[in-house]
């Protein structure tokens, strides 16, 4: 691995440092307030703090920078197409291991708390469906035991359903060049604008397992997907990637103001329903997109303790919860 290559991965890295602690600190207040309810927010802190749980929509869009980087590669240097089942291999000893382990761990850390203060514990007779990553199919199991686990059910499903969108992509790279390989994603997103529209506008669906599938966070995936596209074989000047990260920031912010503003006025605005968090997730994939691809890296993302972060990111995001409970349950954990 060459150098810059190196430092490219440091801060990818950095990012994902970024995304699993916020997540940390977002669960880590939550579980210390009184009530365990992530609506009981009363002050200014309170809702800043609650914005952090947008760590998750930068994993999904890391995820579709990455993971579709291949299938980019293929489809515009006319590369060999990534084998679907090395890939597939890959994730799985990538995934499925560690999660396995911190399904075992939670269930033998929670159950025998299983009374105290945000444990949330399936029925028994359910626990198979979290081996198939299936915690999101029944009210029973969704966001219980292990809760952040519920986004990796949707990260499973898009492992399964990327090599169809990325052999689409590279049989249309014969037709076209970039910007035709740019269909692929925006339309993966308008499916999935498309499934927030209809959830958001028929009230009488069952939107809490509805709004936990592969379709509803598609926007989140496809923006990175799309990124990848757009700065596959190019290397931003140090005045575009400063002007990128600035707006980028800017818009995850905007995109938390206009939550607490409609968590604060309670005004159901349909189209914040249907647009969720792509203002974040857009901010998101253009820092992605300079990070990954900048001749210097910025500084703190690269820095040496945020990359080793990085590093063990997935073991963080699944044992903070159960290991934030115990404490709890102990007494361990300062209130408040």
């Amino acid at each position: 691995m060459s150098v810059e290559h190196a430092r490219r991965a440091a801060g990818i890295d950095g990012l994902r440092a970024v995304a699993a602690l916020s997540v940390l600190v977002y669960h880590a207040w939550l579980y210390t307030l009184p009530t365990v309810d992530a609506g009981s927010t009363r002050t200014g802190l309170d809702y800043a703090l609650h914005e952090l749980r947008l760590g998750l929509v930068l994993f999904f869009v890391l995820s579709g920078f990455l993971l579709y980087g291949p299938w980019v590669r293929s489809a515009l240097e006319g590369s060999t197409r990534p084998r679907v089942g090395a890939y597939l291999t890959r994730r799985a000893a990538r995934i499925v291991p560690a999660y396995y382990l911190a399904i075992l761990g939670s269930i033998a850390l929670l159950w025998p708390i299983g009374d105290s203060p945000g444990v949330r514990l399936p029925p028994a007779e359910d626990l198979w469906l979290f081996a198939v990553f299936g915690q999101n199919l029944k009210e029973s199991t969704l966001l219980r035991l292990d809760p952040p686990m519920w986004t990796l059910a949707v990260e499973v499903a898009f492992y399964l359903t990327l090599p169809l969108l990325g052999w689409i992509a590279v049989t249309m790279a014969r037709r076209g060049g970039r910007a035709l390989q740019c269909v692929v994603p925006l339309a993966f997103g308008a499916l999935g604008l498309t499934w927030n529209y209809v959830l958001a506008d028929e009230r009488q669906l069952n939107l809490s397992l509805l709004s936990k599938q592969l379709p509803a966070m598609a926007p989140y995936f496809a923006l990175g997907m799309l990124a990848a596209v757009l700065v596959h074989g190019r290397s931003p000047s140090r005045r575009v990637v400063r002007l990128t990260v600035t707006l980028g920031c800017a818009a995850v912010l905007v995109d938390a103001a206009l939550a607490i503003d409609e968590a604060t006025r309670g005004s159901g605005a349909l189209w914040l329903r249907i647009w969720r968090d792509d203002l974040a997730a857009l901010g998101f994939a253009g820092i992605l997109a300079v990070v990954a691809t900048a001749q210097r890296p910025l500084r703190l993302l690269g820095h040496r303790s945020m990359a080793a972060i990085g590093r063990i990111s997935y073991g963080i995001y699944l044992w903070h919860v159960p290991l934030l409970l115990v404490l709890r349950a102990n007494g361990l954990l300062p209130l408040g």
